[in-house]
């Protein structure tokens, strides 16, 4: 599959307080969940470089792009807050998330569950796991399913489902995190996608497939400023 290269992400980024509130009148609850996530997160500087976490990976460099399936993914900063706008976590807990900016390189447009699989969840720091049919997660013997991340589109704060082809989004990918991590870093993995022409079944031709962890780095946790409002920087 061929795949357009971009000249590089934009990453300058300024929104206004009344274009956020027009954009949210407009929305649904579920789209609404960024609102808030904007000023937190724009409003922490830019971190240091990754440190490569293992042997089998590359390491990645924040500021620096790298190509995951259709993606070409710019791993920007992290940052923990209280709350993200209508993101709030369960008392005692807070908000993990991890700025980048994304372009699609494809011809097509692609779903964001899919770059959701190329960012799984860090381990290992207190991600809150995932919670079936409104139950907590059961005790097992191994370890807890952690959950895909809410993406959501900074410029607007609002969750996005397409991703057009050659378009370069600023977005974050947050978990809820338990209170208690108070770590400096938090290990991040991006992992490859492989298309798949024709399946051997004919069930499921045309789709990507999660691969192998092709990156890897621990990247410096900030914390976002109290009150910081949509809008400021």
């Amino acid at each position: 599959m061929k795949h357009a290269r971009s000249d590089g992400p934009d990453l300058a980024f300024r929104i206004g307080r009344r274009v956020v509130a027009a954009v949210a009148d407009d929305m649904s609850t579920a789209q609404r969940v960024g609102v808030g996530v904007v000023g937190a997160l724009v409003a922490l500087t830019p971190f240091g470089a990754w440190s490569p976490a293992q042997a089998q990976t590359a390491p990645l460099v924040t500021g620096t792009a790298v190509e995951v399936g259709p993606f070409e993914v710019t791993v920007e900063k992290a940052a923990v807050a209280d709350d993200l706008g209508l993101l709030v976590p369960e008392p005692g807990n807070q908000m993990l998330a991890v700025v980048a900016s994304v372009t699609n390189t494809g011809e097509v447009p692609e779903y964001s569950v899919t770059l959701g699989d190329t960012m799984p969840a860090p381990r290992g720091v207190g991600i809150v796991p995932e919670e079936p049919f409104g139950e907590p997660a059961a005790e097992t013997g191994g370890e807890a399913d952690l959950p895909s991340p809410t993406i959501v589109n900074i410029a607007d704060g609002t969750s996005r489902s397409i991703l057009n082809p050659g378009v370069t989004y600023r977005l974050a990918f947050i978990w809820e995190q338990s209170g208690d991590f108070a770590g400096e870093t938090v290990p991040l993995e991006l992992i490859d996608l492989g298309w798949v022409e024709e399946d051997l079944a004919g069930l499921d031709d045309g789709h990507w497939y999660v691969g192998e962890a092709a990156f890897s780095g621990d990247v410096p946790v900030g914390q976002a400023g109290p009150g910081t409002e949509a809008g400021q920087q």
